[in-house]
């Protein structure tokens, strides 16, 4: 892979968690705590609401995880191993990381 794929995917990296890091600020008050006064809120509209934080606390999760990966991603830029199975140690095709620029592992490693 060259100097100027790698700029792009680590450009494209950079954008993507910028992008997570926004939405998880602004997405932060729907995991607060359901209020729980049955004078405030209907039975109905709470458990909407109970089921609305479950969704936000998991979408929350995902993003992290996503977070993660997007930072090795960058290490392994900064490092010069990026583009490399982590497994086998053969280049992962870059088709593959053009659907995911985090991707750790050729194809064939991740279908073991």
């Amino acid at each position: 892979m060259d100097e100027i794929q790698i700029d792009s995917f680590r450009q494209q990296l950079l954008e993507l968690r910028s992008e997570l890091i926004n939405l998880s600020s602004t997405s932060d008050d729907a995991a607060k705590p359901v209020e729980l006064d049955q004078s405030a809120v209907g039975r109905l509209s709470r458990m909407d609401a109970m089921r609305a934080q479950g969704m936000a606390i998991e979408a929350k999760g995902r993003r992290e995880d996503q977070l993660l990966r997007i930072e090795g991603a960058l290490r392994r830029i900064a490092a010069g191993d990026y583009g490399v199975c982590l497994t086998c140690g053969e280049e992962i095709n870059i088709r593959r990381l053009e659907v995911d620029p985090t991707y750790t592992q050729c194809i064939m490693c991740a279908d073991k």
